[in-house]
């Protein structure tokens, strides 16, 4: 197991004949769990790899406790340094970015920067109540979303905090003074949404591209020793 993902947790437990290991570690604010089980006659069963997102740090931190609580309770104990430099499970990567996410987020960005537009020009109350709700369904979307870049998701959980200290605002009768703020992070939504669309893009295209040139380069070879 590689130790490069913090914090990893590795639990072995052994009956009778068999070794039974639970490895528990986070990519992100996805937490993977692995279950291993060896035999003396040296077969080895993996389990699936089972996988739960989170919406902040938080919770993550709760579970990985929780569930660590209740492997030691059924007899599991931490590896020793021996063991950690011996046991070796091969790491899951962070699954790519849905490519079908991209057709309703294009949707979201002009909606976004339709309504912070509307929001500078038109003074009103329900307008801001728009904002936020888009902003809560967008958050929403986004979070449950594998391999979205870091910095895109730190950027939609502070954009739902700044709506929802907006909207609290606004609860003290200060809806005209806000009103700029909602329409600034609308538009500002707006673009981080359309960033990431060219971002993945551009990405997919210059895969394309490196396999062109490989496919090219192997076939200019196999001509050469043709000739």
């Amino acid at each position: 197991m590689k130790d490069k993902q913090a914090p990893l947790i590795q639990l072995k437990r052994e009956i009778s004949q068999t070794v039974d290991y639970w490895v528990c570690y986070q990519v992100g604010q996805t937490l993977y769990q692995i279950s291993v089980q060896e035999q003396t006659n040296g077969q080895t069963n993996e389990g699936e790899v089972t996988t739960e997102r989170f919406p902040f740090y938080v919770g993550l931190k709760k579970r990985m406790c929780q569930l660590t609580e209740e492997k030691e309770a059924l007899g599991f104990r931490p590896l020793t340094e021996e063991e950690r430099a011996t046991h070796v499970i091969d790491e899951p990567e962070e699954l790519p970015l849905d490519p079908a996410f991209f057709k309703p987020a294009i949707r979201y960005a002009w909606l976004f920067l339709a309504l912070g537009i509307v929001l500078f020009l038109i003074p009103s109350t329900i307008l801001n109540g728009l904002a936020f709700g888009l902003g809560l369904f967008v958050w929403y979307e986004t979070f449950g979303q594998a391999g979205l870049p870091s910095l895109f998701r730190r950027y939609f959980h502070g954009m739902l905090g700044v709506l929802t200290l907006l909207q609290v605002l606004s609860a003290f009768e200060l809806e005209r003074e806000v009103q700029p703020y909602y329409a600034t992070v609308s538009v500002l939504s707006g673009v981080m949404l359309v960033l990431l669309f060219v971002q993945y893009h551009l990405k997919e295209t210059d895969h394309i591209g490196q396999g062109e040139r490989v496919s090219r380069r192997k076939i200019k070879e196999y001509t050469d020793w043709e000739e």
